[in-house]
């Protein structure tokens, strides 16, 4: 078969592909604004900052005020509306010192996150596995660049600056979270948008468009494009992925737990 054909047929079959995608969503009682999922917990805040984990089919409130919040391999960590980072330890919010307005600890072990001037940071294993209160040592490391939203997965971060350009950052790992030390610009727009604990990527662009990014590997973190899945198109704001549930919230703050048929 001819190059040119054989090519042909498989963007043919690509595009079809994408058309089929379908998803079986659930709406879930409860109003959220921001939700993070990972290593099987559910976390979110509401838009009065009580915080929120849910057992089973139900909701359970947890003591304290975030205005995000994120779980992952590195525990359950958030940040407040001053900017000022909580790691959970236990049943008590410790503060950790430092500034972060978005956080995400699905990391190999290590948090990310970017502060209020849209500057990113990480804090490797040795810091967060192990911290207890203000003996522990902390070790924040700033990387070079301007990001409003940062996520990472086991073997790359992801984020997003105030122009909805997308960057990934490979080689990441529980001691080297600055990753190889480059940015790698992705072709899109997103305005915000989150790694999976297995690598999948997720986000949402400013039309409140549902978008997937194909075939990222260990070998690929990049992947190779874009899916946009029509979910509640340009009502979702914002996005989660974990153990093969995507968890929507909504700009009415409704949230959706969605299996792909």
């Amino acid at each position: 078969m001819p190059l040119c054909i054989a090519t042909l047929l498989f963007a043919l079959h690509c595009v079809l592909l994408t058309s089929c995608v379908a998803f079986r969503c659930t709406h879930l009682s409860g109003a959220l604004v921001q939700i993070d999922v990972g290593v099987g917990q559910v976390m979110g805040v509401n838009k009065d900052d009580s915080i929120f984990t849910r057992y089973g089919s139900s909701w359970t409130q947890l003591p304290g005020k975030l205005k995000h919040v994120t779980v992952g391999p590195a525990g359950v960590w958030g940040a407040n509306r001053e900017n000022h980072i909580f790691k959970l330890v236990g049943t008590d919010w410790l503060n950790v010192p430092g500034l972060l307005k978005q956080i995400d600890a699905g990391g190999d072990q290590f948090v990310a996150g970017a502060n209020h001037v849209d500057a990113p940071f990480c804090l490797p294993k040795e810091n967060t596995v192990g911290y207890s209160g203000s003996n522990s040592a902390l070790n924040w490391r700033q990387i070079p660049g301007s990001l409003k939203y940062y996520s990472c997965g086991p073997y790359s971060c992801w984020g997003v600056n105030s122009g909805d350009q997308i960057f990934v950052r490979k080689g990441v790992n529980s001691f080297n979270c600055e990753g190889d030390g480059t940015w790698q610009k992705v072709p899109g727009s997103l305005s915000m948008i989150e790694v999976g604990s297995d690598g999948s990527v997720y986000g949402v662009n400013s039309a409140g468009g549902v978008f997937r990014r194909d075939s990222t590997s260990a070998c690929q973190p990049e992947g190779t494009g874009w899916t946009h899945l029509p979910l509640y198109s340009g009502q979702v704001k914002h996005v989660s992925y974990d153990l093969g549930h995507l968890w929507l919230i909504l700009n009415n703050d409704a949230i959706y737990d969605c299996t792909e048929l």
